[in-house]
């Protein structure tokens, strides 16, 4: 009697656990029919091509005080620095830099905080060299008056790493 009575509290603790959690998909891919994540991608989509057509516009969904993680490792923290760090990296670039960006993911954390993921290429060239290459980032939104904003952002360069 006494194994049947706790099988039986494990058994409501257990239904009660996964109850308790959210039902159906975490990321969202464009088209999910999330209207939270949709209102992320348009967002985020907006500025991918303000950057990929080398439109300084897209600086305009991140916040005052964004930072950001760049792919040499830098941090930087503010929009006006960031600003700063992009006008100081055009003037190095032969040409205008092409950028690509795919397969973005969204994870609404809650009504107004989101995490974006995505896979994104960039084609540079400085003094006659090729640099850039594929890389993964992340960005952390926020909804401010209604808006989504970058908090923060980073692109990690893809490395691949020797089979044993």
């Amino acid at each position: 009697m006494k194994n049947l009575i706790y099988s039986l509290l494990a058994v409501v603790f257990f239904s009660i656990q996964l109850h308790g959690q959210a039902p159906g998909k975490v990321w969202y891919g464009k088209g999910s029919g999330n209207a939270q994540a949709e209102a992320v991608h348009k967002a985020l989509m907006s500025v991918v091509d303000d950057f990929a057509n080398g439109n300084s516009n897209g600086w305009k969904i991140y916040t005052d005080d964004a930072t950001e993680i760049d792919p040499n490792g830098n941090i930087t923290f503010g929009k006006k620095a960031m600003l700063d760090a992009w006008d100081a990296f055009m003037k190095m670039v032969d040409e205008k830099p092409k950028f690509t960006y795919s397969n973005v993911l969204v994870r609404m954390l809650t009504n107004d905080i989101a995490i974006a993921v995505f896979e994104t290429s960039a084609d540079i060239k400085i003094k006659g060299q090729q640099i850039g290459g594929k890389a993964k980032g992340s960005a952390v939104l926020r909804k401010h008056n209604g808006v989504w904003k970058i908090e923060f952002d980073q692109l990690t360069p893809e490395m691949p790493m020797p089979e044993n």
